[in-house]
């Protein structure tokens, strides 16, 4: 790949997503025009017709483009929830577009960042280690012998990101308005906070000393340590840890008993860090995951990281209880406190949330071990049910806060599936459950106590 081929020129790419906003906005113009001629059921097909259309024109462009384009292209494609599946199917592919950017421009970016500690770098591999949206890895020596890699910002990629973002918006509005009525806005600054901390190699720092704190006495979890002498404001240096890589791991190479311990140390990691730890690794793409043969993995990439709201973690607990012991009719009133709900204000049909009920409680069999991939079916189950309540989901609104939180469970879904893990999973949600609510429980106790009275007082008088 040369020089040339990652275009940073500011007014390059804002010709590139304003003509693609231009013809997303030109296809549905012609396609709402067209349906006033069309019977209902007719409306309703042609309109995801259109959807696809202009989803697959969306990838050839926001590929090409990397950076935050790419990045809001590849988070879309993990929100089943949000988007008409086969939408998502074709933004999935954004996953696999990230060629690598010359080495001469990431060791010059490694020079500049360290400066005077470059001493401390013995040598840096050109030949990337990995690459993705916004930046590579390459593998390096210390001079004190430690094995190292260093992730590297694509030079000059932050300098274009907010002009992107500004026409993204745009684009995303008028595809949204297509199949919702839920307010991009507040979706927009949930993506646009999250991205613009993964531009922060500062706070991935500070978020794997936070992860590598909470999983010390883990004995399925390994966390990278950053080298922070070596590490810059678009330079991340970090010890290297090695592992078997996910194609590997997902193949016939390996004992189904070692994947099923895999899936569990990642299905703990998705469980606790929203339900226990609250601080959930939110960019579940299994790339960002390698496999020890003593069942252990190892967790890269701490960019895209979720500090959730104590009423979000409450309301997953109190949702997950509440499918698990069959007290479906308490859903609704969850979900509404959670700020999920009809346009109209109104509370979610039961019919829906039956009919995901049924599907959420299959691996979690108090009686029998669940296995995940092709035989149970559960990916398309949910597949399916996004097609069947489309209409519903159009008439929906959800807190922005669930955004990175649905990308996290739906893409550790299809992380087990791929290693068609087998695990009872009821085990390990089940006391994560009842961690959260028994705090919950305190607090409540607390508040009505005398001396949660008087702190509540004492902080209206604050805000006063």
């Amino acid at each position: 790949m040369e020089d040339k081929d990652l275009n940073t020129s500011a007014v390059s790419r804002l010709f590139k997503l304003g003509g693609l906003v231009s013809r997303v906005g030109a296809s549905m113009a012609g396609n709402t025009v067209a349906n006033a001629f069309r019977a209902k059921e007719s409306r309703e097909d042609k309109k995801l017709e259109s959807l696809v259309k202009n989803a697959a024109k969306m990838v050839e462009t926001l590929g090409n483009l990397k950076g935050v384009p790419m990045k809001v292209g590849q988070m879309l494609s993990l929100h089943e929830g949000f988007l008409p599946p086969e939408v998502t199917k074709i933004l999935s592919s954004l996953q696999q577009k990230a060629p690598s950017v010359p080495f001469s421009s990431i060791l010059e970016m490694i020079q500049e960042e360290l400066g005077d500690n470059f001493v401390l770098v013995e040598g840096i591999d050109p030949e990337p280690y990995a690459s993705a949206s916004i930046g590579q890895v390459h593998r390096g020596l210390l001079t004190d012998g430690r094995d190292v890699v260093f992730k590297v910002q694509y030079p000059g990629i932050d300098k274009v990101i907010r002009a992107d973002m500004k026409n993204l918006k745009g684009m995303l509005k008028m595809i949204f308005s297509m199949f919702t009525k839920m307010d991009l806005d507040k979706i927009w600054d949930e993506l646009n906070d999250r991205l613009l901390e993964e531009l922060d190699y500062e706070n991935e720092s500070a978020n794997m000393i936070m992860m590598a704190k909470i999983h010390k006495d883990s004995s399925s979890i390994l966390v990278p340590k950053p080298v922070k002498e070596a590490s810059g404001p678009h330079v991340l240096c970090m010890e290297l840890l090695q592992g078997i890589e996910p194609g590997d791991a997902c193949s016939e190479k390996y004992p189904q008993e070692l994947k099923d311990k895999w899936g569990i140390a990642l299905f703990e990691l998705l469980v606790n860090g929203i339900l226990v730890d609250k601080f959930l690794h939110a960019d579940p793409n299994i790339a960002n995951f390698s496999f020890l043969e003593d069942g252990r993995v190892i967790v890269y990439d701490y960019g895209c990281m979720k500090k959730i709201p104590d009423f979000i973690s409450e309301g997953y607990a109190r949702l997950a209880d509440a499918v698990l012991n069959d007290r479906l009719g308490d859903i609704p009133l969850f979900l509404y406190k959670m700020g999920a709900h009809k346009a109209d204000g109104d509370t979610v049909a039961m019919n829906m949330i039956e009919d995901y009920a049924k599907i959420v409680k299959l691996p979690f069999d108090r009686e029998q071990p669940f296995t995940f991939g092709p035989e149970s079916n559960l990916y398309e189950k949910f597949f399916e049910q996004g097609k069947a309540h489309f209409h519903d989901g159009m008439n929906m609104v959800f807190p922005q806060d669930i955004v990175f939180i649905d990308r996290s469970v739906i893409g550790h879904f299809g992380n087990l599936n791929k290693l068609n893990a087998t695990g009872q999973w009821g085990e390990i949600v089940e006391p994560a459950i009842e961690k959260r609510l028994k705090k919950v429980r305190e607090m409540d106790e607390f508040l009505l106590s005398k001396a949660g009275q008087t702190k509540i007082n004492q902080a209206k008088k604050d805000k006063k």
